[in-house]
């Protein structure tokens, strides 16, 4: 009697756990964005990354004959503590039809990559949000305070007008401090993506040339700056989120005012990200549990490192 299983595959076990390392990478890739605009910085032999920040320096007249002042600058600095490994998991309890049915396995490499990537993103647009809602830090005075809006009346996010000349309204208040919009992206929801795809003057070829398509759902930019639609922009408040702790204060839970907003304003300077594991894939056998188990898992953190290049257009609050 034939008592392995290599009968019922031509493919290694390992080509196969490989094949699914990749599958589960490619849909990750695929379905986050945040590493585009983010630089997600390794968190290796500690748990916490730290950005050193500047403040100001002075310029100062030199008079003939007089010994120029020395002017003091300010410190400070931002950080992120990675405590927690984010798990996908799922079981099979034969090898046989792991191996056998390439579809199962196709299935669970996609739904893994999906689910990890719009965990990943969503924890960005969060610490964006509290960033846009920050004041200026104390201990470094080169940095401002978050910038946000809240529109005058109900529905307001519903009118095209309207909704671009909020989003635009913090995009020239960041103009205003010298800060480069054209690196910034400026993430909607879907709903608002399809309100400014009314807006005459985004869409017309007048006021706009090949900025986007109507039929198509398209729009590239807002005032020079990127826009995404992105449905991962919190609609309800969120009391348990898995990264938050005691240690960082529940930093990752959200409100209810802050689950109010319908557009986020990104530099890649916004957010201090660091990974200890990066995305990792193992099919592995238990004994005592006499299953195979499908893992997919991460151990990242993101915190506001500049809250003025942080900005949030958020709903009428009563």
């Amino acid at each position: 009697m034939n008592t392995d299983s290599s009968h019922l595959s031509s493919q290694p076990s390992d080509e196969l756990i490989e094949e699914f390392n990749g599958m589960v990478e490619s849909q990750f890739a695929k379905n986050s964005t945040m590493k585009q605009f983010v630089k997600v910085k390794p968190v290796i032999n500690t748990d916490t990354l730290i950005n050193r920040q500047i403040g100001k320096t002075q310029l100062q007249k030199v008079t003939a004959g007089v010994r120029p002042d020395a002017h003091t600058v300010k410190y400070g600095r931002a950080s992120v503590t990675v405590d927690t490994i984010i798990l996908s998991r799922n079981n099979q309890d034969k090898l046989n039809e792991f191996q056998a049915d390439i579809d199962v396995r196709s299935l669970i490499a996609e739904d893994q990559g999906k689910e990890q990537g719009k965990f990943f993103d969503q924890a960005f647009i969060i610490q964006t949000i509290k960033g846009a809602l920050s004041a200026a830090p104390t201990d470094v005075d080169s940095i401002g305070a978050g910038k946000n809006v809240e529109f005058g009346a109900a529905n307001d996010e519903n009118d095209p007008d309207k909704l671009e000349d909020a989003i635009v309204s913090l995009l020239v208040e960041m103009e205003e401090e010298e800060i480069s919009i054209g690196e910034c992206v400026v993430f909607v929801r879907p709903t608002q993506f399809r309100t400014l795809q009314k807006h005459d003057k985004l869409i017309s070829s007048d006021y706009s040339s090949d900025n986007g398509d109507f039929a198509k759902g398209k729009i590239y930019h807002i005032y020079g700056t990127r826009i995404v639609s992105c449905p991962r922009i919190p609609k309800e408040a969120i009391s348990d989120h898995f990264l938050s702790n005691d240690t960082n204060g529940n930093a990752y839970n959200v409100s209810d005012a802050e689950s109010d907003a319908v557009a986020v304003i990104l530099h890649p300077r916004s957010l201090l990200a660091g990974e200890t594991i990066p995305l990792v894939s193992d099919i592995y056998y238990d004994k005592k549990e006499l299953q195979w188990f499908i893992d997919s898992y991460m151990a990242f953190g993101v915190a506001i490192n500049r809250p003025d290049v942080c900005g949030a257009v958020f709903k009428y609050r009563a």
